[in-house]
């Protein structure tokens, strides 16, 4: 997304790897450009499941001028870096995880800081679609799951992503050559729609924009 970063006005995501990175650049970014806000660049950074390096990076780019906030989108699923107890619910998981993104930003650094998860992973975003997978498999059983976000940690999106690319195509998913025709594929309102928490973080992303348009 080189063109980005030639813009004046830009929000830099941390992105945990590279499906997140492929998510914003094929799906976000296209959408964030018919919904207008094309002139606020969307670049990306690849943290390469290097955790630790968030509060670095929110640092050393929250300090310039032209961005206008700093946000992540990591993984739910495969996040180790906290505790939680078994009773916990979604919303108090997601919560947990975002109090740790936080840990050590200065107060200053925090006002542009914007912890987004993608639940439990941003292949989420492909199932709840469904129409994508459909194309991508040439299988019309295959349907939009609505519930996609809520799926639980023993089968998360990718690996159920992966049994299907078995039972259709008898080779494994890959998140680099499957994962970006994917998300060119996916229907944006369908998944704004169904998936709660990546709404909150298109909405919020469109928040800081139109404070700043």
């Amino acid at each position: 997304m080189s063109r980005n970063r030639r813009l004046k006005k830009r929000i830099v995501i941390l992105c945990e790897g590279d499906t997140e990175e492929n998510a914003i650049k094929y799906f976000v970014w296209p959408q964030w450009q018919k919904d207008g806000f094309g002139e606020i660049g969307l670049p990306t950074i690849n943290l390469k499941a290097q955790l630790e390096k968030i509060p670095r990076y929110a640092q050393n780019n929250a300090k310039k001028e032209e961005v206008l906030a700093v946000f992540t989108l990591i993984d739910l699923y495969g996040m180790d870096r906290v505790r939680h107890r078994k009773d916990d619910d979604l919303s108090h998981k997601v919560a947990r995880v975002q109090k740790w993104l936080r840990k050590g930003l200065s107060t200053k650094i925090r006002q542009k800081f914007h912890p987004h998860l993608s639940v439990h992973e941003v292949e989420a975003w492909l199932l709840a679609d469904g129409r994508c997978l459909v194309k991508r498999l040439n299988d019309k059983s295959i349907k939009p799951d609505p519930q996609a976000e809520k799926r639980n940690f023993e089968n998360p999106p990718s690996s159920r992503l992966k049994s299907l690319f078995k039972k259709y195509k008898r080779e494994g998913y890959t998140k680099i050559v499957d994962g970006v025709a994917l998300f060119q594929d996916a229907d944006f309102e369908t998944v704004y729609a169904t998936c709660h928490y990546f709404r909150d973080f298109y909405d919020d992303l469109k928040a800081v924009a139109k404070a700043n348009l």
